[in-house]
């Protein structure tokens, strides 16, 4: 709610200065003077009212925003000043009239020097507001169907002490509250700080004057007029305040949506790609080495002189389709949750393995989607993928299964064929993709095992905790 103080701060002090002298000359130049307007009346407190429940409404649709999370008892206290102000309003003139004017006055400033209990609000939670509306409502009722059963407010012309002494009690709250709203301001230089406390200050102002005014004479039209210009004006900071969120959301939405749509297009892309190089490149290079392949079955004659050339071409095809095909792995669409896993698991078998290569056999248990955040399962395909490319290119396996499932007290993933094993491992120099599987493992607070014996296979067990995966 931005609004310029080296604007506000002469405006106050004239506003301020100037309502204590104008009170002052109006009783001296005109002691007597009386205008009974009723009409009037009613339109001012009726617009003052509406004005202080629209700002009320204001402050609780922002009620999420921090600073102004502070002002919700202000809104409370606005919202039943507002509601009795337009009683008020409706009224006929006589101690109802007064005493409705009274305690909407007396409820703002309960708002207002509430304003440092924050705690207490959010306590009360999202009901408060319904309350003070329908105490409000009940109460300005009450008031209007049993007037004749209140206090004398107004006796010879003149506002009674039972009158004053909320409208007293009042002024003291609303400065109050203004200056510890000053105060903050000087420590926080939070806009909302500055013009609230100035709202305060002109509240209890109106209430002063309210105090040595009789009704209907130039003081006491003047008090109307000091409340309703001190609505209007603050009404006019919060609105545009508001309608500059407004814009603000609106911009970033129009980002958000651009970029969505941008990433969408390049998720496409990137499927399209993939989709483009399985069926068309992979398999035409994999028509040829099977043809090379059966060129070395058919030949008879200088078996020596051509067998070389091809065995390195057929060679070099494979590390080719074995390159594309981890090139088609980097292309998959990224992991968001664990439901995802699954299918990823099964594109990487597919797009990493072939029918020359050993065959591998995918188990998972679909509970573990719902054991599993989009991160984790993103590093499960990452052990899972180096794994994989580790037995595909020392293994020489027939054979082997790639298990994801839930054990007691874990989510487990197991990676095992039936090769020759990796006896020259080092358990204290392990390769560059085995110290990758174990990072990864030590950032989930996982474990990882590595189970080898020459001639044995190899097994690698990756386990996450289910209670850091739930």
């Amino acid at each position: 709610m931005p609004t310029s103080t080296s604007f506000l701060s002469p405006l106050l002090a004239l506003v301020t200065v100037g309502s204590l002298l104008l009170s002052i000359l109006l009783q001296i130049q005109w002691p007597n003077w009386r205008w009974h307007q009723a009409p009037l009346h009613s339109a001012v407190e009726t617009v003052g009212g509406l004005a202080s429940i629209a700002m009320a409404a204001v402050l609780f649709l922002r009620r999420d925003d921090v600073p102004l999370n502070r002002l919700q008892p202000v809104a409370c206290g606005f919202l039943a000043m507002g509601i009795l102000e337009v009683f008020h309003a409706v009224a006929q003139p006589g101690d109802g009239f007064v005493f409705l004017r009274n305690v909407a006055s007396l409820a703002g400033g309960i708002g207002f020097v509430l304003i440092r209990r924050p705690d207490r609000t959010d306590h009360m939670g999202r009901w408060l507001p319904w309350g003070v509306f329908t105490g409000a409502l009940i109460f300005g009722v009450w008031v209007l169907s049993f007037a004749d059963r209140l206090p004398d407010m107004i006796r010879d012309g003149q506002f009674t002490p039972t009158a004053v002494a909320p409208q007293s009690l009042a002024c003291v709250f609303f400065f109050g509250a203004g200056a510890k709203l000053f105060f903050e301001y000087r420590r926080s230089r939070r806009p909302e700080d500055y013009l609230f406390g100035s709202l305060a200050l002109m509240f209890g102002l109106a209430e002063l004057v309210f105090m040595y005014s009789v009704p209907w004479d130039g003081r006491w039209w003047f008090w109307h007029g000091l409340r309703l210009t001190a609505y209007l004006l603050v009404l006019h900071e919060i609105a545009r305040g508001y309608l500059q969120m407004i814009a603000e959301l609106r911009t970033s939405l129009e980002q958000t949506s651009r970029t969505e749509e941008a990433l969408r297009r390049s998720l496409e892309d990137r499927e399209r790609i993939a989709q483009d190089l399985h069926d068309g490149v992979i398999q035409s290079i994999y028509s040829v080495t099977l043809g090379l392949e059966r060129c070395q079955r058919l030949l008879s004659d200088r078996v020596k002189d051509v067998m070389a050339p091809l065995g390195a071409a057929v060679a070099d095809l494979k590390v080719v389709i074995r390159e594309l095909r981890g090139y088609l792995v980097g292309l998959e669409p990224p992991i968001s949750n664990g439901r995802d896993l699954e299918a990823a698991l099964a594109s990487l078998l597919t797009n990493m393995t072939g029918p020359a290569q050993p065959a591998y056999r995918l188990e998972v248990d679909p509970r573990v989607a719902d054991h599993l955040t989009g991160e984790q399962a993103s590093h499960f395909l990452a052990v899972a993928r180096e794994a994989m490319s580790n037995s595909l290119r020392h293994s020489a396996a027939q054979s082997g299964k790639m298990e994801l499932r839930l054990d007691t007290g874990y989510v487990r993933l197991i990676v095992e064929d039936d090769g020759k094993g990796i006896p020259a491992l080092a358990p204290q120099a392990p390769g560059h993709g085995l110290r990758n599987m174990a990072a990864r493992a030590r950032k989930l607070n996982g474990r990882l095992e590595i189970a080898s014996l020459p001639g044995q296979g190899t097994r690698i067990v990756f386990d996450l905790p289910r209670s850091l995966s739930e």
